[in-house]
């Protein structure tokens, strides 16, 4: 595939590291960060337990912001998805380093990169990414906590749902909006089909700027909320969760013919 030009556009300014495998288990809900697979950050640095999550950055007001602004996703998620009878097992991390260098030097990521998810903690840094990026990267650690699996056949729920919910979070006020409106046209003339969707592995998170396959799937999965239905959606996830194929999950949650229905509908749509 020949990836299309830059999308100029806030959101796409997260990354992500797939968790492979079923995410560790815990006795109990930590109480602070103060330890993970990355440098911590230098002493002083604030600590701030909220309902859903365990933040660590330089700065009380700050981490009370920081709490606020991931519940808000994390509330944002639920309505989505329909997922209220979820319950993490324990609190999600957040760290926040004070810089792109900090947090680059410190955890060792790409230049491209705006955050990562490891385990069930998610690593970033501040500037006004910052709300697109948690929102991402938590959707990502729900969606693997959720199933308990990780399966490539899934991929592209997993990376539309979360490129969906950092686009809400990026908004604002101003409501949603397709970050890749640009890739629209090509998207029209020459979609992906369903089997590649299901099939594709970017080789990098990076392609996530500029690849037609991040922009289909976002599309696809925004299709499939806003036109299935937030309770048809839960229910898609159920039915994968207790080991329905793909094509038996659209079936049985959706007035769509399996896979092929739905795939249909959604090309028409554009």
């Amino acid at each position: 595939m020949r990836p299309l030009g830059p999308v100029v556009v806030a959101a796409l300014l997260a990354s992500c590291v797939a968790y492979e495998g079923p995410l560790p288990a815990y006795e109990k809900r930590p109480a602070i960060v103060t330890t993970g697979p990355f440098e911590p950050l230098d002493p002083g640095a604030s600590e701030l337990d909220s309902l859903h999550f365990s933040v660590r950055t330089y700065g009380s007001e700050a981490a009370r912001k920081i709490a606020e602004t991931a519940e808000e996703s994390y509330h944002r998620i639920m309505v989505d998805t329909n997922l209220y009878s979820f319950r993490p097992k324990a609190l999600y991390r957040i760290v926040v380093y004070a810089t792109a260098d900090e947090y680059r030097k410190k955890t060792e990521q790409p230049a491209w990169s705006g955050g990562v998810a490891v385990g069930n903690s998610i690593y970033t840094f501040h500037g006004p990414h910052l709300p697109g990026v948690i929102a991402h990267e938590m959707t990502h650690l729900i969606f693997h906590e959720f199933l308990g699996r990780s399966d490539q056949a899934l991929r592209w729920v997993n990376e539309g749902l979360a490129v969906y919910q950092e686009s809400l979070a990026a908004a604002g006020p101003q409501g949603a909006r397709d970050p890749f409106a640009s890739m629209r046209p090509q998207m029209q003339a020459q979609p992906l089909s369903m089997e590649s969707m299901t099939r594709f592995v970017p080789l990098t998170e990076q392609e996530y700027q500029v690849n037609s396959w991040y922009g289909q799937a976002y599309s696809m999965v925004r299709f499939m909320l806003e036109r299935g239905g937030r309770i048809g959606f839960s229910q898609f996830l159920g039915s994968v969760k207790a080991g329905k194929s793909l094509d038996e999950a659209v079936g049985q949650a959706f007035t769509w013919r399996g896979l092929d229905g739905f795939y249909a509908e959604w090309k028409a749509s554009l």
